[in-house]
């Protein structure tokens, strides 16, 4: 048999190739004016927060904090919580939690897959140019989906990620990764000569597509230049404690979920504060895992399928505070820690906390559970919009104002009518 070397052998395949999808797959090459806020971080629980423990009851500055927040007390005033945000359009069901942060369900996109970019990956294109990594994305639930409309992977071991943030390769395997890099950008050369070739011999529609996959080829490449780029760049140092536990041999480290929120959080931290990253999400998976907590009986989905019995309730309560909990210690350390400017990395952060799943146990998505801290926004209150029928205001008009507190000039995203600007900035 004949022996095919890589290049050969994907050389061979021409045009049929089918690239995967990157994040880095288009940037746009402008840039916003300065601002207060430099990074986004967004972080999202698959079956959303408890409706009846979440949102507070009055609106304005003097809000009671709901139950389920009651960990979040101490950021009051660096925190915005909102009720009745919505996507239109998105329907009910498990899929609904994958719409977060581009507002449309996989099936309404057929003919413009571009549609299901989401919001951290536009952001990776426009302020995550200049970082070793466009986008982080960690955790087991992933909310994220590239330009071509393909959802993104997430890591959710905290030694990978570590290790991929502070470790750096061998001088072999770089040499390794370098040859790779070069005969990968060889053989898209080869791609694009020969899809520009076919390309006089196709109707209207199949150049449209042919297009598109054009465009996919120069993200890919994108892609490769940085990979190069960044590949004799020394990676920033940081003490692996945070994944140890510390200098006693003897203290062990839970790096198993959920007892590694915290040591994610902590390695979000780390990667904002090196400038590793500018854009992170971080998904809190779903499914049916029994939580390893005083007082679970039932697992994760089947606590979420409450039908409000006060047993259930109560059980579901327990994970959702742990999440609340976990993610006020993430805001406390934002707030101590400071950038590579002197502020404190809150206040140069956009921090989202929410859900494409508003009733878990409905499997609803209205009214999603959405907070935003920090980023110099005008923080402290909770907004109530009024419904229309079945819809609320449109969460992308909060993206909208997101978008332009990180400096980008835009004023639509998804399916947004206006923006918050009145209320945050």
């Amino acid at each position: 048999m004949m022996n095919l070397d890589r290049r050969s052998l994907l050389c061979g395949l021409g045009v049929s190739i089918a690239l995967p999808a990157f994040e880095s797959l288009h940037a746009a090459n402008e840039r916003g004016s300065s601002s207060n806020a430099k990074r986004f971080v967004c972080v999202s629980p698959n079956y959303g927060m408890n409706p009846g423990g979440f949102f507070p009851t009055q609106t304005g500055a003097d809000y009671a904090m709901p139950m389920l927040l009651k960990p979040l007390e101490p950021h009051r005033r660096d925190l915005t919580i909102f009720s009745n945000l919505d996507h239109p359009g998105v329907g009910g069901g498990h899929g609904c939690s994958q719409t977060l942060l581009n507002g449309f369900e996989l099936k309404d996109t057929k003919d413009r897959p571009q549609r299901l970019q989401s919001l951290d990956q536009f952001l990776a294109g426009q302020i995550g140019q200049t970082t070793r990594f466009p986008s982080l994305l960690l955790g087991d639930g992933s909310v994220s989906w590239s330009r071509a409309g393909i959802k993104l992977p997430t890591d959710g071991d905290p030694t990978r990620v570590f290790t991929k943030l502070f470790v750096d390769d061998n001088p072999k395997l770089k040499q390794q990764t370098q040859k790779y890099l070069n005969e990968d950008a060889s053989i898209l050369d080869v791609v694009r000569q020969d899809a520009k070739r076919l390309n006089a011999t196709l109707a209207k529609a199949d150049q449209d597509k042919l297009d598109q996959f054009l465009t996919s080829i120069r993200g890919v490449e994108l892609k490769l230049k940085r990979q190069a780029d960044w590949i004799e760049i020394a990676k920033p140092k940081a003490s692996n404690h945070v994944i140890r536990g510390g200098d006693d041999d003897d203290t062990i480290v839970d790096l198993n979920y959920p007892y590694n929120t915290s040591v994610m959080y902590d390695l979000m931290v780390l990667a904002l504060q090196t400038n590793s990253t500018n854009v992170i999400c971080y998904g809190h998976p779903g499914g049916n895992r029994m939580f390893p907590f005083d007082g679970i009986t039932l697992g994760y989905h089947s606590l979420t399928h409450h039908g409000k019995r006060p047993e259930l309730l109560k059980e579901l309560s327990i994970i959702e505070t742990f999440y609340a909990a976990q993610f006020s210690r993430f805001l406390k350390k934002l707030k101590e820690t400071p950038d590579s400017d002197g502020q404190s990395l809150l206040q140069s952060t956009v921090v989202m906390f929410g859900s494409g799943m508003g009733n878990a146990s409905a499997h609803s998505s209205r009214n999603l559970p959405i907070m935003v801290a920090g980023g110099g926004f005008k923080n402290g209150s909770h907004h109530r919009f009024e419904r229309n029928g079945r819809d609320g205001r449109p969460l992308s008009d909060l993206f909208v104002t997101i978008l332009q507190q990180l400096g980008i000039e835009r004023d639509t995203f998804s399916t947004s009518t206006g923006n918050m600007n009145d209320l945050l900035t």
